[in-house]
């Protein structure tokens, strides 16, 4: 197969053999920072999720055009996605954002990472490096609450004592606190409980004349139609990426998406009435039609829920996914389209002429969430970075 030079956003030419491929609008992403920050107001600092791979799009590209849009954090889920974008020479304030083990508290020191701090362990870990190190060191933690997520963090009515004892360790830069809301978008009641009883510990903390700078609690959903959440730090995720959690929020904030799942037809066969298309014979073909292979099954992300119930576009028209989607192959009925041959650009994801495929709604096809889907795509996927 002929190779096709592609141009990375770092400028570096390189053959890429597949295909299929993910195109990525970095100047999307821009205007969706924009109108989040906007929204969000100039009061309030802006940490941008970009864990899990920027959710698939791209760890590194997605920070350095965040960093250059002057985002104030980069919130990370594990010390191994912190260290990596140090590597690659970003200097923005990192957070992760999951409990860490006792021995990645002195890499997080040494490359300059905020931990987030929910235990004793950990507590205990920092103050033994403090012992051992230069006089003067200092560990950044943002303390997590959990006030009802049930996950990590220290519950919200046993978290005064931790966060005194934190507050009264030196080697311990106590930059932030913040707490995770579990039904933001679905339970009302409970979210507001989960407020109220933050708010309360905020109270008792300022109380017992314990300052600490940052204070979080809004994901992307509460960022958008939460504001008593705001504080003053914004943790959005999802909307950076130009989805929407929420189906009422296009009438809030205008997102652009920027990710595109492409791919090309390979192959061709025309098909009589009464023949089967995939395993398990789930689709029979009841007239003369024409089956077209793509190059792109369920290893690259696209979910083998949608057999049978997702349309991509080819020449600017639909068509149905047919079939059992399998790890490296979905096939499609294009028998009602005229000129279909191989070659033709097949979009999955995305625009195509006059229609568009959102991914909110494959999510809901295959019986998912956008978070799930849009971070399935995989990393046999080439991301093509587009300014």
């Amino acid at each position: 197969m002929t190779s096709i030079a592609v141009k990375t956003r770092n400028g570096v030419t390189r053959a890429r053999y597949r295909p299929t491929w993910a195109d990525v609008d970095l100047k999307a992403l821009e205007h969706n920072y924009i109108q989040v920050k906007r929204l969000a107001g100039k009061d309030v600092q802006m940490m941008a999720v970009v864990k899990a791979n920027a959710y698939g799009h791209g760890t590194v590209e997605v920070s350095q055009v965040l960093e250059g849009m002057g985002v104030n954090y980069l919130g990370v889920a594990t010390t191994d996605e912190a260290v990596r974008l140090r590597d690659h020479g970003i200097k923005t304030p990192i957070l992760i954002l999951g409990s860490v083990l006792p021995e990645e508290v002195k890499i997080a020191k040494d490359r300059d990472i905020t931990l987030t701090l929910c235990s004793h362990e950990i507590l205990k870990e920092i103050k033994a490096l403090a012992k051992n190190e230069e006089r003067g060191t200092k560990i950044k933690v943002h303390i997590k609450v959990d006030t009802g997520m049930g996950r990590i963090g220290v519950w919200h009515e046993d978290a005064l004592d931790f966060v005194k004892e934190a507050a009264a360790e030196k080697s311990v830069m106590l930059e932030g606190i913040y707490t995770h809301f579990s039904s933001a978008g679905r339970d009302e009641f409970f979210t507001d409980y989960q407020m109220e009883s933050f708010e309360r510990f905020l109270t008792s903390i300022e109380k017992n004349w314990i300052k600490i700078p940052l204070r979080h609690a809004a994901n992307s959903i509460a960022t958008v139609d939460y504001k008593r959440a705001h504080l003053n730090l914004a943790r959005p995720g999802l909307i950076i990426y130009g989805m929407y959690p929420k189906h009422t929020f296009p009438k809030l904030i205008k997102l652009k998406p920027v990710l595109s799942l492409k791919t090309r037809v390979v192959f061709l066969k025309d098909i009589p009435p009464g023949r089967s298309i995939s395993y398990g014979r789930t689709f029979i073909s009841q007239r003369h039609t024409k089956i077209a292979t793509l190059p792109i099954g369920y290893a690259d992300g696209y979910h083998r829920g949608l057999s049978n119930k997702a349309e991509v576009l080819i020449r600017g028209q639909y068509a149905p996914v047919v079939g059992k989607i399998t790890m490296d192959q979905t096939m499609i009925d294009v028998g009602h389209i005229r000129g279909v041959k191989i070659g033709d650009e097949v979009v999955l994801i995305g625009k195509q002429g006059r229609h568009e495929i959102h991914i909110e709604k494959l999510a809901r096809l295959a019986g998912t969430i956008a978070y799930d889907f849009i971070c399935g795509i995989s990393n046999r996927v080439p991301r093509i970075y587009n300014r």
